[in-house]
């Protein structure tokens, strides 16, 4: 499908996801020209008129909240064959493929994915709505660390079609918050636990819950006690556990109410962490009521302290009495000597930047790693590319220092890249067309000669490929120029290089809001060359005559230089 224009519009342009509901595409605006995301309708929810209208409802109630941690989706088109929802496109990695390769995260690392998913919910809880299927899958990990989720509110649409809440159960059930397994509706409290399942894989890279079948996990969602958090992963704090296990309350009213709530507890914890403060549980005195702790005992006031000191100060001085003075003289001056050694040493040591590990960053690609770097204060530094057969292009081979070093916050990795294979196979591209053999070898990072090579050929049509120098099936260099040879026909029939054919074409201008370049360009058996060329407006019909050679060439028709359709004719001899 890649290249198919929708709705006039939008050029498909490559697979993002495919879940059971919808195949997620990135696509080209051709009339705006910028990038976004299509969420396209699978069969049989696209042939449920009762889904589509509630997906249009649905959209209309959640546009009134916005956030830049939140995907907005714009409308819902149907098109002859195709069903989709256009979106703004958000680019980088799913939270699950950051926990499946890289959990557990650093506490300081997931208190900020937690703060940002929070951000995400708070303008939908302020507005009494719910995501409703908050996942790491519907979580996109930003180039700069922050999370931005997606399909908020599509949930509500599923009750509209017979099929597709059976379908998105299986994705759903990993963060179904038990009452909504019991039947009630999502809400704010419904995401909270979500995000408590999220910030649990997070801080462990595993799932509080296990199970064989959806069905099965939901009832352990329902049944388990709460984990601890501290129970996989002892570096967490108990402030940190705490909050988590609130959010994975069981009973709704026992967790943090709204997104606002629970980001305002993260925040304190990422303060504290920051600035070396510390901070205990509970944060507010209801927090210990919910839990069952008793506040602590109150400390006792400050004059009884000093009251204590002075006594002990003065029975010191008496024990002291039976001391040379001269021995009090020397201990003082070490002591002066040892505390001025250890100042300076803590001077030293304070200046210094923090210790880090190297992670492994091995077959990662250079975007990947560079985000894994960064969160450590760490630069990368490209020191060269290297052929590799198996490694892909752009992704890691070597790494110094090696993962497990440690050094200085602020230092750089050098890293060795794969350029990928110095060699590639030739393709079979028998049959072919010129132009698509032609795109067939430059996919492949092979240079189709300009010139072609005629010979005649019983079993292969006139005009198309019968064969490429170097052979197929043969082993060249990237970049090797490749010529083709191209069918003349049966050996008893006349050469077509120099036989002229004539295409009439009747094109409709269609899809453009203003004057637009249309331009219209003919690829024949010697080469490709524009036929037509004016500015047209919405409406515009644009017929013409173009001569070629060969009985069919490929026509390709532009807007303002970007190619909106491209289709082959055959030709009626002149």
């Amino acid at each position: 499908m890649i290249g198919t224009v929708l709705a006039n519009r939008y050029e498909l342009m490559s697979v993002l996801s495919d879940g059971p509901v919808f195949s997620v595409w990135s696509a080209r605006d051709v009339t705006s020209g910028r990038d976004v995301c299509l969420r396209i309708l699978k069969s049989p929810c696209d042939q449920e008129p009762a889904f589509v209208s509630a997906l249009n409802k649905a959209l209309d109630r959640y546009r009134k909240a916005s956030s830049p941690y939140l995907e907005p989706m714009q409308r819902v088109i149907s098109e002859d064959a195709y069903v989709f929802v256009v979106g703004e496109l958000t680019r980088g990695p799913s939270l699950a493929d950051r926990i499946r390769k890289l959990a557990p995260f650093s506490v300081q690392v997931s208190v900020g994915m937690g703060i940002s998913l929070c951000r995400a919910l708070e303008p939908l809880h302020r507005h009494s709505l719910a995501h409703g299927d908050v996942s790491s899958s519907h979580a996109i990990v930003l180039a700069n660390g922050d999370i931005r989720l997606q399909m908020a509110g599509l949930w509500e649409a599923y009750g509209g079609s017979e099929d597709a809440g059976r379908a998105v159960l299986p994705m759903m059930a990993p963060y179904l918050a038990p009452e909504v397994a019991e039947g009630q509706m999502p809400s704010p409290a419904s995401d909270i636990y979500a995000v408590g399942i999220l910030m649990f894989e997070l801080l462990t890279g595993r799932p509080p819950y296990y199970a064989d079948t959806p069905l099965g996990l939901i009832n352990e969602h329902r049944t388990r006690e709460v984990p601890s958090v501290r129970g996989h992963n002892a570096s967490v704090p108990d402030v940190l556990d705490r909050i988590v296990q609130k959010a994975m309350a069981k009973n709704p009213e026992a967790r943090y109410q709204d997104a606002s709530a629970l980001l305002s507890d993260l925040r304190l914890v990422q303060e504290a962490l920051r600035f070396g403060k510390s901070i205990t549980w509970p944060l507010r005195p209801e927090d210990a009521t919910e839990v069952g702790i008793e506040p602590g005992p109150v400390a006792p006031k400050m004059s009884a302290i000093r009251d204590e000191n002075a006594q002990e100060a003065v029975k010191k001085r008496r024990r002291e009495r039976d001391v040379p003075v001269w021995m009090l003289m020397l201990l003082t001056f070490f002591a002066a000597v040892l505390i001025t050694l250890v100042a300076f040493w803590s001077l030293d040591t304070l200046r210094r930047p923090k210790t880090v590990r190297v992670p492994d960053i091995r077959n990662l690609s250079i975007s990947e790693a560079r985000t894994m770097l960064t969160r450590l204060k760490l630069d990368l530094r490209i020191q060269e590319k290297e052929a590799n057969e198996k490694v892909e292009v752009d992704r890691i081979l070597r790494v110094n220092p090696e993962p497990g070093r440690d050094v200085r916050e602020g230092g750089t990795v050098n890293v060795v890249v794969s350029s990928g294979s110095t060699y590639v196979q030739m393709p079979d591209v028998k049959n072919e067309t010129i132009d698509s053999a032609r795109n067939i070898l430059e996919n492949l990072n092979l240079s189709p000669d300009s010139i072609t090579e005629q010979r005649s050929s019983n079993d292969v049509e006139f005009g198309r490929v019968l064969g490429t120098d170097p052979p197929v099936r043969s082993k060249v260099l990237r970049a090797s120029k490749v010529k083709l040879i191209v069918s003349a026909g049966s050996v008893t029939q006349p050469s077509e290089i120099t036989k002229s054919y004539v295409y009439t074409l009747h094109v409709k201008v269609a899809g453009v809001d203003q004057r637009t370049t249309v331009k219209i360009e003919l690829s024949d058996i010697q080469g490709a060359r524009t036929v037509y060329e004016g500015s047209h407006i919405e409406g515009d019909m644009i017929d013409f005559e173009a001569t070629g050679f060969g009985t069919s060439a490929t026509f390709r028709i532009y807007y303002d230089d970007e190619v909106v359709k491209e289709f082959e004719k055959k030709a009626d001899e002149r």
